[in-house]
């Protein structure tokens, strides 16, 4: 089996399935959540009428919706592995794509901007993905990419965290998720010509607010059953993280949101 199909069978049949019954509310919360940090990012860029934006990863819409109301004389291509939760009839200008990044391409300067929150991180290889995305991109277009980097289970102050989180972050890695490469994202759209490099960093966790503590109660729901079929963790270890999200005596980051970005050079 190629990476690649091992990657879409993981998100088609995985803890991240759209079968789930709970991941389109996932995906909505994690727009509630997320969305705030990418659109201050986005704005900076001072998105013009005309520019042809691609959004990879699209989830459940939000910020393809957020593009295509900025941009009324351009486009906005919604690509997502599986676009079941888009609306295509949400404006004019915005295309929804059933798409497999690992596979599929654009012609050389499709795009003013390419934006992917949480994609990369999944992808087996993002760095050949990340070259070719900067070739769909204009000169003087951007790349802005989002993901996750997460911090080791065992520094929590918890011990009841500890342990589910270990389970989580290990399922993850075992679907070919790279937990770390958000911290390296800003030097690899260095390394690949573009110019403008910059980034933000938003932490997340347990206690933080109480959409990412909904967040974490669905994640518990979503994965439970999974992880402890699997043995990486037991229905009491289970039982005692939820009661945690009840009641965190205080604030427990466990991952940092990256927003990287970088511009390809004018001619």
């Amino acid at each position: 089996m190629s990476d690649n199909t091992a990657t879409l069978e993981a998100y088609t049949t995985g803890l991240l399935s759209k079968d789930l019954p709970t991941e389109g509310t996932r995906l909505h919360l994690l727009e509630k959540s997320y969305d705030p940090a990418t659109v201050r990012v986005l704005q900076q860029l001072e998105i013009a009428p005309t520019w042809r934006c691609l959004e990879l990863g699209a989830g459940a819409g939000s910020i393809a919706y957020w593009l295509a109301d900025r941009v009324p004389q351009g486009s906005v291509v919604a690509a997502d592995i599986d676009p079941r939760f888009l609306d295509a009839d949400r404006a004019p200008q915005l295309t929804v794509r059933r798409m497999d990044v690992n596979e599929e391409d654009f012609a050389p300067g499709s795009f003013d901007l390419v934006h992917a929150r949480a994609v990369f991180m999944h992808l087996p290889r993002r760095e050949e993905v990340l070259r070719r995305a900067v070739r769909w991109l204009a000169p003087g277009g951007w790349l802005v990419l989002e993901d996750v980097y997460f911090l080791p289970a065992e520094d929590s102050p918890y011990p009841e965290w500890q342990r589910v989180q270990r389970a989580w972050l290990d399922a993850l890695a075992a679907q070919g998720i790279d937990l770390a490469w958000a911290r390296r994202a800003p030097a690899s759209l260095a390394a690949a010509g573009l110019t403008s490099v910059g980034v933000s960093v938003a932490p997340g966790g347990l206690g933080i607010d109480a959409v990412q503590d909904e967040l974490l109660r669905i994640r518990l729901v979503q994965s439970g059953r999974s992880l402890i079929e699997a043995g990486l963790a037991t229905e009491e270890q289970m039982a005692r993280a939820s009661a945690l999200v009840e009641s965190v005596p205080a604030p427990d980051v466990s991952t940092f949101i990256y927003s990287s970005w970088g511009r390809q050079p004018a001619d």
